[in-house]
């Protein structure tokens, strides 16, 4: 089963977005990241105009999907109204919210009493390695739970049929 992680960032951190993007790519971590094309400032997503509500759904179903969120505080992030409400989806759905903050950036409120992932800015690539590693290790975690939930499953099933075929 695939991890998704969903990246909320303002449109001011889309380097920083794209740079993680092909970092989490490489520990076969999917990305999953709003239209950035229609989605920030404006409401049309793929070219196409939309009412807000259905792109609040549209965010909403993409970070549902997701195992987790990754939250950019980097540049305009620690401002940006789009990042609040894709952290206040995340928090409605109980999504673990991991902050990413780049050096020198405030931390919002809504995320002030977690643990965070600090950006350095003279070495950006080893945060995001370090993000992904940290995504990994969620990851294998995630699997691990998922192979003893399927054992004990498997485990039951056997007791069930056990039990029919004695009953006979």
């Amino acid at each position: 089963m695939t991890f998704r992680v969903f990246i909320s960032s303002s449109i001011e951190d889309i380097h920083t977005v794209n740079e993680l993007r092909k970092t989490l790519e490489r520990y076969g971590i999917q990305s999953i990241v709003p239209d950035v094309e229609g989605y920030r400032g404006t409401h049309y997503i793929g070219g196409e105009i939309r009412p807000l509500g259905a792109i609040v759904d549209e965010i909403k179903q993409r970070i549902q999907a997701s195992d987790c969120v990754l939250a950019i505080i980097g540049k305009g992030g620690s401002q940006s109204e789009n990042v609040d409400s894709e952290i206040g989806i995340a928090r409605g759905l109980g999504k673990l919210i991991i902050p990413v903050v780049e050096e020198g950036c405030e931390i919002p409120q809504n995320l002030a009493n977690r643990g965070y992932i600090l950006m350095d800015k003279n070495r950006p690539r080893l945060s995001y390695e370090r993000a992904a590693q940290y995504l990994n290790t969620l990851r294998i975690e995630e699997e691990r739970r998922n192979a003893i939930g399927g054992l004990l499953l498997l485990g039951l099933g056997l007791l069930l049929l056990a039990a029919l075929a004695s009953g006979d």
